[in-house]
């Protein structure tokens, strides 16, 4: 039997926090191909990333008595559906992404079970 699949979503902002200023700086281009990267690696598959120069998703967060806005690159990553797999993802979010986009959280959204087909030329696999 084929283990079910999830999909996780990570949005990340295209700006860092402000800083004492106010100001925010823009998150470099390649950290978010290094992070899609390093979760392929980790989870020996593959997903997307939705990094939208013009008019990209916005992220509307309530955190102590504010109410902020981002704009969004969405990561969208296919896992197996194990207590294993949402581990690595969550302690990945905590020990990587938390510093990397310099975040005070980071919010992953499972949606499952997913059906999946993989189409080449030879076969067509779930």
């Amino acid at each position: 039997m084929a283990s079910h699949i999830i999909t996780v979503l990570i949005p990340l902002p295209l700006s860092y926090n402000p800083d004492a200023s106010g100001m925010r700086q823009v998150v470099e281009d390649e950290k978010f191909i290094t992070t899609m990267e390093e979760i392929s690696k980790r989870i020996s598959g593959g997903g997307f990333l939705h990094h939208f120069k013009a008019e990209p998703p916005k992220g509307f967060w309530w955190n102590k008595g504010i109410l902020s806005q981002d704009d969004l690159a969405i990561l969208e990553i296919d896992i197996p559906d194990t207590d294993e797999s949402r581990e690595c993802i969550k302690s990945y979010a905590k020990d990587v992404l938390l510093n990397r986009f310099r975040q005070d959280a980071i919010y992953l959204r499972f949606i499952g079970p997913i059906e999946t087909l993989e189409v080449t030329e030879e076969t067509i696999t779930r």
